[in-house]
């Protein structure tokens, strides 16, 4: 038995403080206690249980996701939340239950998907502005709209400048927000970003994290963020799904963002507050901390 060290807390996100079955996820408020607006969800799932072979992974999972809420998933390595972005994708089908997109993007030419690592073969010669084309790949729209959108998509993510460079000679930073502009091409009503901060220096991580919180805030664009910063969910987040044993605890971040949800999922005692300027802290009390070696 060891007392978790402060690396092990860092990697969670968390700041080390000082001594002293079925899983129901609708939309509710948000952080700043803003109504959910009331349409029909983007994304439902319903009683849904998945499993590779026998091997179940997720239990009996229910989720709504509205237009314009900031979801961070967030748990453990192996617990299910790749496999839910596999279903959300349409590259996995539930064993049971349903998993139902809304009649604007069934067909899923509206979600955006950034990977936590670019995705090419780096013996293949590669520019950045080539890397944002191939995010067009299937869409039925005209050239010179596409176009366009390639050009829109480098601006707004401040790379138009380094648009001829080959994207394997360029920063992490600089070759994530290249991995945005391919998902920002399809104009997306939902974006799904695999842990895109991971590796990345304070300032690209902070930069691209601003970026896509503006597209979730002024663009209306609804974000399905993956991460294992605690912080970073407790300051960004609308929603969050903390996946855990199977199930899914999920909902409005003021009443999912628990310390008891955490130290179910993580084994890390935990205490979540409030901030003055609206988000949540979350630290972890390093003293009771004990972890299995």
């Amino acid at each position: 038995m060891l007392q978790m060290s402060e690396d092990i807390l860092k990697k969670l996100g968390l700041e080390p403080k000082d001594s002293q079955g079925k899983n129901s996820c609708e939309s509710g408020e948000d952080h700043a206690g803003t109504p959910a607006a009331k349409k029909d969800p983007i994304v439902q799932i319903k009683e849904a249980t998945f499993a590779y072979g026998r091997n179940v992974i997720l239990e009996k999972i229910e989720l709504q996701i509205q237009d314009s809420e900031f979801w961070c998933f967030v748990g453990p390595n192996g617990e299910g939340k790749t496999t839910l972005i596999k279903a959300l994708l349409g590259a996995l089908r539930p064993k049971r239950g349903i998993v139902q997109l809304r009649a604007d993007f069934a067909r899923r030419t509206r979600i955006g998907f950034v990977p936590q690592k670019c995705d090419l073969n780096p013996s293949i010669p590669t520019t950045i502005q080539s890397f944002v084309i191939q995010g067009t790949a299937g869409l039925n729209v005209e050239e010179s709209k596409l176009k366009r959108r390639v050009q829109k998509s480098l601006e707004v993510m401040g790379i138009q400048q380094i648009r001829d460079r080959s994207i394997w000679r360029v920063s992490g930073g600089q070759r994530q927000r290249a991995m945005v502009a391919r998902a920002l091409v399809r104009d997306p009503l939902l974006m799904i970003v695999d842990e895109p901060t991971a590796g990345l220096d304070l300032a690209a991580s902070s930069g691209l994290l601003k970026t896509i919180t503006k597209l979730n805030r002024q663009h209306g664009i609804t974000v399905i963020f993956v991460t294992h910063d605690l912080q970073l969910a407790g300051r960004h987040a609308s929603h969050l799904a903390v996946f855990k044993n199977r199930q899914v605890k999920c909902g409005p971040v003021g009443e999912t963002l628990t310390g008891e949800n955490l130290e179910m999922a993580f084994g890390v005692p935990t205490e979540v507050r409030p901030e003055a300027s609206g988000g949540y802290i979350v630290q972890a009390n390093v003293e009771q901390q004990e972890i299995l070696t």
